[in-house]
């Protein structure tokens, strides 16, 4: 793709070949960038036609453009004059340009400088600056197209969507949806809880639903993840993941088309993005946050491409200290939502054995509605009884132990023995919640060891809240009350 050839005679010249319908092979391959379809050179030529035609005509005044839809010759010359009783402008060249090469009606040069009152040597001025003006923009759209491609090619970077995992979460995307559209809103949202409430899942589905929309211009998706938990009952390790800033910043310059800068600095590879974010709305996807060394690092050198662009985050550490990044704390699924998602499941392995209302409620009281648990929970119907699997979640035994380890372990190592003591004072209290005060009080703990512990769970999105601004309350989700009654619980506390 050079550039350089399409200058202020290049566009004199093909405006030339369009009033003769007939485009010289050189051209149309020097413009074959903007041309970007797999066409013989006869419909190339046609749409060149098209579109040259259709960028002159868009950029010229809006009055004039209306004139030249109702196709009256005086009229457009009226229009054309209107436009010259003021100072002229770069519309006002193009709607030279307009009449003189692509109207109807062949105006000469002659005509048009008397119409709008200037001598033949002025008027070859005007258009030599519309040749100027029109290479500019030949060429922006050709960049734009080749940045279009480069973008397209990102899908290529998108993980699957299984979607009969879809449960429950139309709403959600609708509310993110809006949130990440409007471009008064923070720059960034994220999504953040335990794991196995669907973050990624949530984040894929945004993700398909705005690139199917054209909402973004680009959009692309750098993956964390470390290990997934399959629904066999086992813990694998995923190679390749992004750990680090600079990990992050050259895969996205990879995704968008940015492989020059691949040998570069991690701030010269930022500045690159900064630049490209700022000139395009990009959708950028960073998911399972939580295991990216140096966050307090990461989220303001992300921020920065935020011009205009958004940035979606999933995380089970919140950050919220960060003013700029909007929360969205991931509901649970309600019991009727958890009882699709188990019927579902049981219809995609051929399962047609009854399920019991009684056994339902109870899996979906030990397990507070979080998918994956009831995904892996439904992958063993049929093999050993519902009351082995109940007792095994109470337990913590076989797979439910894998479960916990890839849901808690991480959370459990990085909170301190305050941190600890604070999680394991909520097993006292109430499903609705229950106050400071009161956990204080039952727990022996000071204000400041509570103020010291909650910041911890906060952060890590093991504490809940509930009752009011005025009056908060506090608890912790049912699945984290199942674990911590479990004994895998003992075996930890015990290293």
């Amino acid at each position: 793709m050079n550039l350089e050839k399409i200058t202020s005679a290049f566009v004199e010249n093909i405006l030339k070949d369009w009033q003769k319908a007939d485009f010289d092979a050189t051209d149309i391959e020097t413009l074959s960038a903007w041309l970007h379809v797999p066409s013989s050179l006869d419909e190339k030529r046609l749409l060149l036609r098209d579109q040259l035609y259709q960028l002159v005509l868009n950029a010229s005044p809006p009055p004039f453009q209306q004139v030249v839809e109702e196709k009256h010759s005086e009229e457009k010359i009226s229009a054309l004059r209107e436009l010259f009783l003021q100072s002229p402008s770069d519309e006002s060249y193009l709607a030279v340009i307009y009449c003189r090469y692509l109207d109807i009606r062949k105006f000469s040069v002659h005509e048009l400088a008397e119409s709008i009152g200037v001598s033949k040597k002025t008027l070859r001025r005007y258009l030599l600056k519309g040749f100027d003006i029109l290479a500019l923009r030949i060429k922006t759209e050709i960049k734009k197209k080749n940045t279009a491609l480069n973008f397209a090619a990102s899908k290529g970077y998108f993980p699957i969507i299984d979607a009969a995992q879809a449960v429950g979460i139309e709403g959600i995307v609708n509310e993110i949806s809006t949130w990440l559209l409007d471009k008064s809103a923070f720059p960034a949202v994220s999504i953040e809880g335990i794991g196995g409430l669907g973050k990624t899942l949530l984040a894929k589905y945004l993700w398909q639903n705005l690139y199917e929309k054209n909402s973004f211009y680009g959009h692309v998706w750098v993956s964390a993840r470390q290990k997934e938990l399959s629904l066999s009952g086992e813990i694998s390790s995923i190679e390749n993941f992004a750990s680090t800033l600079d990990d992050i910043a050259a895969r996205l310059a990879h995704q968008l088309g940015q492989a020059h800068l691949a040998g570069f600095s991690t701030a010269e590879k930022l500045k690159g993005l900064e630049k490209l974010a700022e000139q395009n709305r990009l959708l950028i996807v960073l998911d399972n946050l939580e295991t990216v060394n140096h966050v307090d690092e990461l989220i303001p050198a992300m921020l920065r491409l935020t011009g205009s662009s958004k940035l979606l985050t999933t995380s089970r550490k919140s950050l919220s200290k960060f003013p700029q990044v909007r929360i969205f704390p991931i509901p649970e699924l309600s019991f009727e939502d958890s009882r699709r998602l188990i019927l579902s499941e049981t219809r995609r392995r051929g399962i047609t054995l009854p399920l019991s209302q009684e056994t339902t409620l109870t899996l979906y009281g030990l397990t507070g509605g979080v998918p994956l648990a009831l995904k892996l929970v439904t992958a063993q119907f049929g093999f050993i009884s519902a009351k082995e699997i109940i007792d095994q979640l109470r337990a913590g035994e076989k797979k439910s132990q894998i479960l916990y380890q890839y849901i808690y372990q991480q959370a459990w190592d990085l909170l301190d023995d305050l941190g600890k003591r604070l999680l394991l004072a909520m097993l006292t209290i109430s499903p609705e919640g229950e106050d400071r005060a009161w956990i204080c009080a039952v727990n022996n703990l000071s204000a400041q060891e509570f103020e010291q512990g909650l910041q911890q769970l906060q952060r890590l999105s093991l504490i809940e809240f509930s009752g009011s601004i005025e009056a908060p309350l506090y608890r912790i989700h049912r699945l984290t009350i199942t674990f911590l009654q479990s004994k895998i619980l003992s075996k930890w506390q015990e290293q």
